[in-house]
C-alpha cells in the first residue's frame, strides 16, 4: 500500500505541474497583453505600463511563473484587479459556497444514481428497467442550468417552497442548506443519470458470474444478491466514474451558481472572466484543477483498500 500511495502521488504531483503550466501560458505567455484585456486598448501608454509592471509582464516568463507557484504554495495568490483584496480571502469565502454545494450535490448523484442502477439490473428488460432508462436518457440530455431554471419555476415561483437564489451565509446552518438544495438538485440529476447507465450495465455484468448463481442456488434473496453480492463487486467502474464526475460538477456550478445567484468559486470565474481580472482567473482555474486531481487521486487509492486483488496486483 505505501508503494501504491507514493505512486499515486508522484502521479497527482506531475499532473498538477503539467496544469499550472497549462493554465499559466494560456493566461499569461500566449500572445495578448494582459494589461490591455484588463484597461482596454484605449488607456494611455503610462498607465497601460504601470498596469504592466503591477502584474509582473515586464519581467521574463520563467520568473513569473516561479513567483506565481511560490505564492500559490506559500498561500499567496496576488491582489485582485478588480475587486482589490487578496485573491485568497475571495477564494476561501467563495469556497464555503461551492464546497458544500458540491458535497450535497455528489451525494446526491451517487445515492439517486446507485439506486435506480441497481433497480433496472434487478429488473432487466422490464417495465422498471425501460422507466429508468428513459429518464437517464433524459437526465443526459437537459443541461443542468436548464434544469434549475426549470427548479426555480416550479419550487420558487409556483410553489414558493424554496426562495429563487441568493445565499444567506452559514449563520444558520438549516437556512444555508436549504438554499443549496435546488442548485445541487440541478447539479445532481445529469451525473445521476450516467451513473444509473454505469451502474446497470456493472451489476448485469456480475450477475452472470458463478459466484451469484451459487447464491441464489442457496435460496438468497433477489434483493440480498443485488445489494449484498453484485454490488460490492461492481462498485469498481461506478467509483472511476464518480472521480470524473467531479470535474462536471465543478464545470456546471459555473452557470448554476449564476443561475441561483450564489456567491460560489464558479460565479467568481465567471465574474472574473467578465471583469478581465486575470489575475482571479489563473488561481481560480488552477483551483479548479488541483480539486479534480486530489479527488482522482483519492479514488486510486479508494480502489486497492475496496479490491484486495488489485493490491495483490
Amino acid at each position: 500500500m505505501p508503494r501504491i500511495l507514493g505512486r499515486r502521488l508522484l502521479s497527482a504531483a506531475v499532473t498538477l505541474f503539467g496544469a499550472s503550466l497549462a493554465v499559466f501560458a494560456v493566461l499569461d505567455v500566449l500572445p495578448g497583453n494582459a494589461a490591455a484585456i484588463l484597461l482596454g486598448t484605449a488607456a494611455r501608454p503610462d498607465t497601460m505600463a504601470a498596469m504592466a509592471h503591477q502584474l509582473g509582464l515586464d519581467r521574463p516568463a520563467y520568473l513569473r511563473y516561479g513567483s506565481w507557484i511560490a505564492g500559490a504554495v506559500s498561500g499567496d495568490l496576488g491582489y485582485s484587479a478588480a475587486y482589490g483584496v487578496p485573491v485568497r480571502g475571495l477564494i476561501l469565502e467563495r469556497l464555503a459556497v461551492t464546497l458544500p454545494l458540491a458535497a450535497i450535490a455528489l451525494t446526491l448523484a451517487v445515492s439517486i444514481g446507485v439506486t435506480l442502477g441497481v433497480l433496472a439490473a434487478g429488473r432487466a428488460h422490464r417495465w422498471p428497467d425501460r422507466a429508468a432508462s428513459t429518464a437517464a436518457q433524459l437526465g443526459m440530455a437537459v443541461p443542468d442550468f436548464w434544469i434549475g431554471i426549470m427548479l426555480i419555476l416550479v419550487f420558487s415561483t409556483t410553489l414558493r417552497w424554496f426562495s429563487a437564489g441568493g445565499f444567506g451565509g452559514w449563520d444558520d446552518p438549516a437556512a444555508g442548506v436549504r438554499s443549496l438544495l435546488l442548485p445541487a438538485v440541478a447539479l445532481a440529476l445529469p451525473q445521476a443519470a450516467v451513473l444509473s447507465r454505469v451502474t446497470r450495465a456493472a451489476v448485469l455484468e456480475v450477475l452472470t458470474e458463478d459466484f451469484i448463481r451459487t447464491a441464489r442456488a442457496k435460496g438468497v434473496s433477489a434483493g440480498r444478491v443485488l445489494w449484498r453480492h453484485a454490488l460490492p463487486v461492481a462498485i469498481m467502474p461506478v467509483l472511476t466514474i464518480v472521480g470524473l464526475q467531479v470535474s462536471f460538477l465543478i464545470a456546471g456550478a459555473v452557470l448554476v451558481e449564476t443561475v441561483f445567484n450564489l456567491p460560489g468559486l464558479g460565479r467568481l470565474a465567471y465574474q472574473a472572466l467578465a471583469q478581465r481580472d486575470l489575475v482571479v482567473m489563473r488561481s481560480v482555474a488552477f483551483l479548479f484543477a488541483a480539486l479534480v486531481i486530489g479527488v482522482n487521486m483519492l479514488v486510486d487509492l479508494a480502489q486497492p483498500w475496496l479490491d484486495p486483488r488489485l493490491r495483490r496486483g
